[in-house]
């Protein structure tokens, strides 16, 4: 039998194992999201042929992709770029602008804004759910934005929802003669800060102003997406009509092991309502030179539907998140078995040169 030199068996055993190692670790794999490109973070993805499931996967992968969460301490400092107004203000989240007073000339000014976390920290985001003081999800700005403080403490950690009727004039059907005989204020008003126009609030719900809608939806979208538990300091979030947390009894009677939060049948709405717009685009690049991700709903909206189901389907109840989904699971999907295939071809190949 023919057996090749030592040295040789030796160099091809080597350059074999490298191209299957590389092979195998790009099996199903995303790559790091290209902060001026965006259509190359999605480029090598079979569109046409994805189901709800492969697409989910591919795009919680993509926004998980490149992601180097900065620290606490320093968003505020970032923010200032990536929400600025102008050179002396920023843009803030339910109307209005705020001066600059973190940076640069514009440091020890009065601030009248702080942090405004959309998804609220006490639903699996920030220290009150028992996460670090820099935890990935507490930190990311894609859902974290700057916030009249007063407007901020009254939102707390209401769901978001549509309370007023499409126009913004009157309230709508469901926030008329509330529970306790309230009807819902709009706009939001503290006895410092009044919101723009559209913006409402009554009960435990709370709704942006029509410009910035669109935008809250899809950072939501993306936070469910982006966080399925698997990373250490994180715990998964989902996306559903009412708020809830873990060891809540859920409608299969298990204990839940995840945050939710909504009102997604609204969040939907509004995505179709709000379309993405310019200033949202350039935000989401902004973010990603900070951080390292995109949000994958600011670049591809079309998708929203078919990860998350209709705003009718949620309305009805139906629950299109669980179907087919289990994070980082790779069942299912193809790239699991095509990473099995990968292992058993390199052990086949390597015993065979041996």
């Amino acid at each position: 039998m023919f057996a090749w030199p030592h040295s040789r068996v030796t160099q091809a055993r080597i350059s074999l194992l490298v191209v299957l190692c590389a092979v195998f670790l790009n099996s199903g794999s995303t790559t790091a999201a290209s902060c001026d490109d965006a259509d190359s973070s999605y480029s090598g993805f079979a569109w046409g042929n994805a189901t709800q499931a492969s697409l989910r996967l591919f795009l919680h992968r993509t926004a998980s992709a490149g992601h180097v969460p900065v620290t606490y301490s320093a968003t505020y400092s970032l923010l200032e770029q990536i929400d600025a107004h102008n050179t002396t203000a920023v843009r803030l989240a339910y109307g209005s602008f705020g001066g600059k007073c973190r940076t640069e000339t514009h440091y020890g000014r009065e601030c009248v804004w702080n942090r405004e976390h959309l998804w609220p920290q006490s639903f699996g985001v920030g220290e009150s759910s028992g996460l670090s003081y820099d935890a990935p999800p507490r930190v990311d700005m894609h859902a974290l934005v700057p916030s009249h403080y007063s407007l901020n403490s009254a939102r707390s950690n209401r769901v978001f929802k549509q309370i007023t009727t499409e126009d913004d004039t009157t309230c709508a059907a469901c926030c008329i003669n509330w529970s306790n005989g309230a009807t819902c204020e709009s706009p939001v008003a503290t006895a410092t800060m009044v919101g723009a126009f559209g913006s409402a609030s009554i009960g435990g719900n709370w709704q942006p102003p029509p410009e910035m809608r669109g935008f809250v939806a899809r950072a939501m979208m993306y936070m469910a997406l982006r966080y399925d538990g698997n990373d250490d300091g994180t715990f998964e979030l989902r996306l559903a009509q009412s708020a809830s947390k873990p060891g809540t009894v859920a409608d299969g009677g298990a204990n839940q092991t995840y945050f939710s939060f909504g009102v997604l049948s609204d969040l939907l709405l509004w995505h179709r309502n709000h379309p993405v717009a310019e200033w949202e685009r350039v935000r989401n690049t902004a973010v990603c030179n900070a951080q390292g991700n995109r949000n994958p709903f600011t670049d591809h909206p079309e998708v929203v539907e078919t990860v998350f189901g209709t705003a009718e389907e949620a309305e009805l109840g139906i629950d299109t998140w669980s179907v087919g989904w289990s994070g980082e699971d790779e069942s299912g999907t193809g790239l699991g078995r095509a990473r099995t295939w990968t292992v058993f071809f390199a052990a086949y190949l390597y015993a065979f040169i041996t």
